[in-house]
């Protein structure tokens, strides 16, 4: 009985993962097609220069061209370390030192205030870095959580019916385990792991096809079903939101759970 609940957890987590790794590849290209680590950084340097006493409406301005300009080559800027393209364009995180040079590259700036300015950026870089990488986070958590309701509509992946078909069919629930143990998942990059061939691929080997016809009788319908059908949906994303990572690891930690109890004398 055990053992069976185990391996229905490793095969609900099996398919977890594989839609996780499908939002993680679809949140990562959203997010180089939107430039957001780029706007993230605009933003709040932006902010942070303009709320500083020293620097005048015309001033922010300048250093805002500025910044905008810092690598014209380089158009996915990033807040954090990332290494894209091979060795053809390798984006680093804007320094401190960045920061100084160019508001002393301001020549409309006084001496005064630039020193001034100079001692705001070295005494409250820190937090500055961290409200960047925070907010970035969360801006890809959102449109994590977005794309991942989409995803369940389109997909009708229902973790309450996915439930129960695990539970009926041992078969299934062993295809699911199969299908991701084949993948090439890497622990470290997890959006970079998989290619989107292979996960629709995946799905597709499960049964998981996007068949608009059959949406207004799913999700339309004035019955407790239909209710019920769009809760499974809203926890599904919930669930699916959470990522590639925590699925990886959970299916590592159950997986490894089954196996110490199969080597267990009854």
């Amino acid at each position: 009985m055990l053992m069976d609940i185990l391996g229905i957890m490793i095969g609900f987590a099996s398919i977890m993962l594989l839609f996780s790794l499908l939002v993680s590849a679809l949140v990562h290209g959203a997010q180089a097609a939107l430039n957001l680590r780029l706007r993230n950084m605009k933003g709040i340097i932006g902010a942070f220069f303009k709320h500083c006493d020293q620097v005048d409406e015309n001033i922010h301005q300048l250093l805002n061209d500025k910044l905008a300009q810092r690598t014209p080559d380089q158009v996915y800027s990033t807040v954090l370390p990332v290494n894209l393209l091979g060795n053809r364009l390798e984006l680093t995180r804007v320094s401190k030192q960045e920061l100084i040079d160019m508001v002393y590259s301001i020549a409309d700036m006084t001496s005064d205030a630039k020193e001034c300015v100079k001692e705001k950026i070295e005494k409250d870089f820190n937090t500055l870095e961290e409200v960047m990488m925070q907010r970035f986070k969360q801006w890809m958590h959102q449109i994590s959580i977005g794309l991942a309701f989409i995803i369940c509509f389109v997909f009708q992946l229902n973790c309450f019916d996915l439930l129960t078909k695990l539970n009926q069919d041992s078969a299934y629930r062993q295809q699911a385990t199969q299908l991701v143990q084949a993948l090439p998942i890497d622990s470290q990059d997890m959006s970079k792991s998989v290619n989107q061939e292979q996960l629709q691929g995946g799905l597709s080997a499960l049964n998981f096809s996007i068949e608009p016809k059959r949406w207004k009788d799913y999700y339309a319908t004035a019955s407790i079903s239909s209710l019920t059908h769009w809760l499974g949906i809203i926890f599904s994303a919930i669930l699916i939101s959470l990522g590639a990572p925590f699925w990886f690891n959970r299916l590592k930690d159950i997986a490894s759970l089954r196996d110490q109890l199969s080597k267990q004398p009854n």
